[in-house]
């Protein structure tokens, strides 16, 4: 075996079938531009890679912008619940207003109506009184015109009075 040429060593040597391996293989590269391929996968991977860069970089100033907004919170919590009691304050004074309105206005109804009431009560009462006075003065006058003597007088003394008044009138219609 030591008597081999190179042509049989090489054969042996699986050189040649590597060399025509790698031969192939470029010309498939080269027919089927995976090198293109290659490069537009590398593209792809850079630009992805580039776009999260950006995206990181967008969500960290996000995040800062947040931790600062945060530090105000307490502020704005508070400047809220100011607002929200002058506002519940100023509610509860113009409802305090208009139920006094309303009360003042309450009364004044009741206190007219109490005050109509009153005059037709008194009304009634006039009339009932008037009534029972012109009746009992009826009966009393007539019990005293029967009564015989002193009857006769008073009735001369009416009609006399009534004769006086009738001169003192200044028109009488008949």
């Amino acid at each position: 075996m030591e008597d081999m040429t190179l042509y049989q060593k090489i054969l042996e040597s699986n050189l040649v079938n590597f060399i025509i391996m790698v031969s192939i293989l470029v010309l498939i590269f080269k027919k089927a531009k995976l090198g293109a391929i290659f490069d537009k996968m590398a593209d792809d991977i850079k630009t992805s890679v580039m776009t999260s860069a950006d995206a990181a970089q967008a969500a960290l100033k996000e995040y800062k912008e947040a931790k600062r907004s945060t530090k105000n919170i307490g502020a704005k919590k508070e400047e809220i619940l100011n607002k929200a009691k002058e506002t519940a304050s100023d509610m509860q004074d113009n409802a305090s207003h208009f139920l006094l309105n309303e009360i003042r206005l309450l009364d004044e109804k009741c206190d007219v109506q109490v005050q109509n009431n009153l005059k037709k009560t008194k009304e009634a009462a006039a009339g009932e009184i008037y009534e029972k006075v012109a009746a009992l003065a009826e009966e009393t006058i007539k019990e005293r015109l029967l009564d015989g003597q002193t009857g006769m007088e008073l009735q001369k003394r009416l009609i006399d009075k009534c004769i006086k008044e009738i001169d003192t009138l200044e028109e009488i219609k008949f």
